[in-house]
């Protein structure tokens, strides 16, 4: 892996935690196909969200870096969630200490008045993980893999919301209307 990539990266638009994504992840992957050498594509390509465990990603990589955050992450969540009797304890992954810090911002993000808003609080933790490992990294293709990731983020939150958002609103709409009837 290696390159920089100074022309492509300063011409990606910028990402903003919750704003509309400029294109799709399959655009996004259109793009950089025809620039990025082939070894450094198939990297960034397994970089996405959530997670692959099983995805090959090179050892001291941010892809791989964040991937093992992120398992980090969704344990600290797993034991949250257990501990407040909304799950089983049997399929809780190990604690590991490497991201003692997770267990706080957890904390911070569960006390969010409704689900949406937690869902958003748990990705400003992910955005600012991906700060922190894109740092140093400006211009490579280790900055094209934060990129994705960060854009994998939003698409993930655009469908969540476009479409939880509306089955669940047409459900209580239906619910309103059958109780209204009887």
């Amino acid at each position: 892996m290696g390159g920089n990539y100074y022309y492509f990266c300063s011409q990606l638009p910028a990402l903003q935690p919750g704003a509309v994504p400029p294109f799709t992840l399959a655009e996004f992957d259109e793009r950089v196909a025809g620039i990025l050498p082939p070894a450094d594509f198939a990297y960034v390509s397994r970089c996405g969200f959530p997670p692959d465990r099983g995805a090959d990603l090179p050892a001291g990589s941010v892809g791989a870096a964040y991937r093992s955050w992120e398992f980090a992450l969704r344990g600290e969540i797993a034991r949250l969630r257990v501990a407040e009797g909304h799950g089983d304890a049997i399929d809780l992954p190990p604690e590991t200490d490497a991201f003692a810090d997770i267990r706080e911002q957890i904390g911070g993000a569960a006390s969010a008045p409704n689900p949406l808003e937690r869902e958003r609080r748990v990705d400003q933790l992910r955005w600012r993980r991906l700060d922190e490992l894109a740092f140093g990294h400006e211009f490579t293709v280790e900055a094209v893999a934060c990129y994705r990731l960060r854009l994998a983020i939003l698409e993930k939150n655009r469908q969540f919301v476009a479409e939880t958002g509306r089955n669940n609103f047409e459900e209580a709409v239906g619910l309103i209307d059958r109780n209204s009837a009887e």
